[in-house]
């Protein structure tokens, strides 16, 4: 008899009382083909999971996991109609993520769930959660989610064990940068980085960060409302900033972190323009104006004004959590007019220029133009 049951963090959410719109369900009892019988549209690559004709919500049929090689997916997996629903709820990571809801409204929880959220507990389900490093990250996050529970003291001696076991050189970029992305989200981030540091995973991650030099200030501006003012995208471009800036520059490690990330191009171009020019941008209120034009000529700011706008707002925050003063807003408010006096404006320019005679010409109309800027 096919049964399905709510499951992860839909179940534990409602415990705590916080509302969901993501939600996920195993089914006991079926198999692939009858699952497309019903209905259901395939989208699982690596175990049989689906979405429902209608509401398009996950539905995956209930499996178990053997560890058969290093890393994230070093798993195979066996789903069957004979797999119950305890053995499905046993390969999860943590307790609150293996509670399971009936049709009812009844809570299936044997290992103790709900006991541990009363508690404020992460605790594991078993020794088999060190099998899979992605759940170092995943621990993290959850104590980033909800800053006042505690890791059980075993489930974090299995976090260093990983660690320790190399596993976590295994986990790909794609994986990492979705976990950060997610703990943004939950406006801790520093937090996630903590636990990260303390069981040995930030050095694996990130290396030679100054994490524990700028952690304070860091949490400051993160949970602050001028970290609302960026995306997640700056948010963690101005974070790898943040791990690498030194007394005067941006060490290379936040270049080289971005790919290992596999940050988007605009991002990883907005990290080198920042590392590369920093001393320019914190210094660039204080220059004359010939020398502000040659460098907003520099950093293609006539074709992509984005840029150099996100990078000025960047540094500003840098300096701010540095607790440096450098009136960077007069600047960025300069080029704001600059570039309306300029899209209100038609050159007049000698007919006969082409070429690189013709560029010179428009880059001193546009000189003239800055030149008049207060």
């Amino acid at each position: 008899m096919i049964k399905k049951y709510l499951v992860g963090g839909a179940v534990r959410d409602q415990i705590m009382g916080i509302r969901t719109n993501d939600f996920d369900y195993v089914v006991v009892g079926s198999s692939p083909d009858e699952m497309i019988k019903l209905g259901f549209k395939p989208i699982g690559r690596d175990f049989p999971v689906f979405l429902h004709p209608d509401s398009h919500e996950e539905y995956a049929l209930a499996r178990t996991e053997k560890k058969i090689s290093k890393g994230y997916h070093g798993f195979e997996f066996y789903a069957s109609p004979d797999v119950t629903l305890e053995e499905d709820l046993k390969r999860r990571d943590i307790t609150m993520n293996a509670i399971a809801m009936d049709d009812s409204g009844q809570f299936i929880d044997p290992f103790k769930g709900i006991e541990d959220i009363d508690n404020k507990i992460i605790r594991h389900i078993s020794d088999a959660f060190a099998e899979d490093p992605l759940r170092v990250i995943r621990v993290a996050r959850f104590k980033a989610r909800f800053p006042d529970f505690a890791i059980h003291e075993k489930t974090f001696q299995l976090l260093k064990k990983i660690v320790k076991n190399k596993e976590i050189q295994a986990l790909s970029a794609e994986r990492v940068l979705d976990e950060i992305r997610k703990s943004f989200s939950d406006k801790n981030i520093i937090m996630m980085l903590e636990v990260l540091d303390n069981c040995g995973a930030l050095e694996i991650i990130l290396p030679n960060s100054h994490f524990s030099e700028i952690q304070g200030a860091a949490n400051l501006f993160f949970t602050s409302s001028q970290a609302s003012e960026l995306n997640t995208d700056d948010q963690i471009i101005l974070l790898l900033l943040i791990l690498y800036l030194g007394d005067n520059e941006i060490e290379k490690g936040a270049i080289v972190n971005a790919k290992k990330l596999k940050l988007p191009a605009r991002s990883q171009h907005l990290i080198n323009l920042v590392s590369q020019h920093f001393l320019q941008l914190i210094d660039i209120d204080k220059a004359d104006k010939k020398t502000q034009f040659d460098f907003i000529l520099k950093v293609d700011f006539f074709r992509r004004p984005e840029l150099l706008f996100s990078s000025l707002l960047l540094t500003k925050y840098l300096l701010n959590i540095k607790k440096k003063s450098h009136d960077l807003d007069a600047f960025m408010e300069k080029l704001k007019v600059f570039e309306n006096d300029l899209s209100m404006t038609k050159f007049k320019i000698d007919p006969m220029f082409k070429g690189r005679e013709l560029g010179q010409a428009i880059q001193k109309k546009r000189f003239e133009i800055f030149q008049k800027l207060s």
